[in-house]
């Protein structure tokens, strides 16, 4: 009886370990580029496959933020309808940034829920674009070695030591000088500075209550909702069609994204590694010992 009792215990917290691990709500991410939807290898494959409570990509270019189409994603009517409101907003890399001037993504800016610009050429302030930072962008850093500089307050969000890493990787000749970092760190308001390369910003977090760069561009004196800004490189280009969109990270630049994506939006990271698959097995052995 005492070993049937401990066998049941031990069941019991398989049981619970592997609800905890289980993703706690189902999410939709509303995707914004001009990546055919479903393509292999973009963003859309990266956020099903490396977060496990993404139950929908609602993946288009919801540039125009007052468009009926955003609108009817962003709150789940029109073709939505039934599928609930979007839990997170992010802007791809592939894109025209032309489409986020003028005032057009503004709107973003005054939403309560996460936003994840993959680009500064989005949320930089030229243009009126959605000013997230009151600076431009830059062409011209060398990727090579450990170029990219970790801050310590960048040390828990993404999840590396503090310092020197290797998170960029060139693909090509043409991949050599970083395409679109965010020019200098001292332009970005209430945010806080995660990453840089050069001198130049890789990543970005704002909390809720932080002031964006340029507040004239970004339409808000404070951002509602948590703001990322993790800058990627699609360099060689090939026609928008997403697929050098990750190609220019090392692995562990993409777990950095991950983990960074993960702090910033409920979205809840695939284990990297899996210490709960680890704890099942050994749980497991346990329960073979005992019989």
């Amino acid at each position: 009886m005492k070993k049937s009792h401990t066998n049941l215990s031990v069941l019991s917290s398989l049981m619970v370990l592997a609800l905890s691990t289980a993703p706690s709500s189902a999410l939709v991410v509303m995707l914004s580029d001009l990546v055919p939807a479903d393509s292999a290898g973009n963003i859309e494959t990266f956020l099903s496959s490396n977060f496990t409570n993404v139950t929908e990509i609602r993946h288009s270019n919801w540039a125009n933020f007052n468009a009926a189409t955003t609108q009817d994603a962003l709150n789940g009517t029109g073709a939505f309808a039934g599928g609930g409101a979007a839990d997170v907003v992010v802007i791809g890399r592939s894109l025209s940034s032309g489409h986020y001037d003028n005032f057009d993504a503004s709107g973003y800016n005054s939403l309560t829920i996460p936003v994840v610009s993959l680009t500064s050429y989005t949320v930089r302030q030229n243009g009126n674009r959605m000013g997230w930072h009151g600076s431009s962008t830059t062409t011209g850093q060398q990727i090579g070695g450990d170029e990219s500089l970790v801050t310590a307050a960048g040390a828990a969000i993404l999840g590396l030591p503090a310092g020197n890493h290797d998170l960029l990787s060139a693909v090509a000749a043409a991949a050599d000088n970083f395409n679109g970092l965010g020019s200098g760190t001292t332009a970005f308001g209430g945010g806080t500075i995660l990453a840089s390369v050069g001198g130049d910003t890789l990543a970005a977090y704002w909390a809720i209550g932080s002031a964006p760069g340029n507040t004239g561009a970004a339409t808000v004196n404070t951002f509602p909702g948590p703001r990322l800004l993790f800058n990627m490189d699609n360099d060689p280009n090939a026609g928008n069609n997403g697929a050098n969109d990750l190609a220019n990270m090392t692995p562990t630049g993409t777990q950095a994204l991950i983990n960074a994506i993960s702090f910033a939006t409920p979205l809840t990271a695939v284990p990297e590694p899996s210490t709960a698959l680890l704890g099942l097995i050994g749980l497991g052995l346990l329960v073979r010992r005992r019989r």
